[in-house]
């Protein structure tokens, strides 16, 4: 389901061949909770009647587990790595290959999440075009959710950053390297895994190019330009989403997009 031309994802290794990891990694009781506080923001702020949910950058389909109760779910990564676990955990779900930026469905929903992936956008340019095609595949009144790492943005991470992440599993230990060097309007990153096992340690290496470094009002005006009614809430702590209104002495929003109905 990719179109010529479509680019690879650029840390593809941990999201195709190494794609095992991304759960490993991840802590399955904070995905539960962010999902029970994202499905109260929905309520809050969706005014389109349906129940069909779009889930950009789905990865493998974790939070698709809980979504998928109370939602019609389908799910859009670019990577058949993550898309391959996804497809086993949530058989009845649709997921399709596509660049969050060019994909074209044919029909639209009632929300659409992007979780962890707007940093991939490189620059203004990009995030313009991929929020102008989620707008496109709203319903009037229906609810965009993201949100992107304090990383990549300006108001909160004012130098290079250096992350060191632990996970320990059934005699199974993986260590996350990651590093993020700052510039103007862009962000540079290397990351690596190591990978303990018994006695037996490897490590897997995996670079990404250029990713995006924004500001929070910017992005608020691209929103505004598209006719989006943003509200911005605080990322909670372990978890991701919360109820608390956004400050920049938060550590990042989570951007809640209203498409506002058409007047005629």
């Amino acid at each position: 389901m990719i179109r010529k031309g479509h680019k690879t994802s650029k840390r593809s290794r941990f999201y195709n061949e190494l794609a095992s990891l991304y759960d490993f990694i991840c802590t399955p009781e904070d995905r539960k909770r962010d999902v029970v506080v994202l499905k109260k923001i929905i309520r809050r702020h969706l005014r389109s009647n349906g129940k069909s949910l779009l889930d950009v950058a789905c990865g493998t389909g974790f939070e698709d587990k809980y979504l998928k109760r109370s939602f019609s779910v389908t799910g859009l990564d670019l990577n058949n790595g993550v898309l391959r676990i996804a497809r086993k955990r949530n058989p009845e779900v649709t997921y399709l290959r596509y660049d969050m930026m060019n994909f074209r469905l044919n029909r639209t929903y009632d929300v659409i999440t992007c979780f962890d992936a707007m940093c991939y956008l490189r620059g203004y340019q990009e995030l313009r075009k991929t929020l102008k095609n989620f707008h496109r595949h709203l319903k009037p009144g229906g609810l965009l959710i993201f949100y992107i790492d304090p990383v990549f943005l300006k108001e909160h991470s004012k130098q290079d950053t250096i992350i060191v992440n632990r996970k320990t599993r059934n005699r199974k230990t993986i260590i996350l390297f990651e590093v993020y060097h700052k510039y103007h309007d862009s962000v540079k990153g290397y990351a690596a895994y190591l990978i303990v096992e018994g006695d037996h340690a490897s490590l897997k290496q995996d670079t990404f190019e250029t990713l995006g470094f924004f500001g929070v009002r910017k992005i608020r005006q691209i929103l505004n330009d598209l006719d989006f009614k943003a509200y911005l809430y605080d990322t909670g702590k372990p978890v991701t989403f919360s109820l608390r209104k956004y400050n920049r002495r938060s550590s990042c929003p989570v951007f809640a997009c209203e498409k506002r109905f058409s007047v005629h």
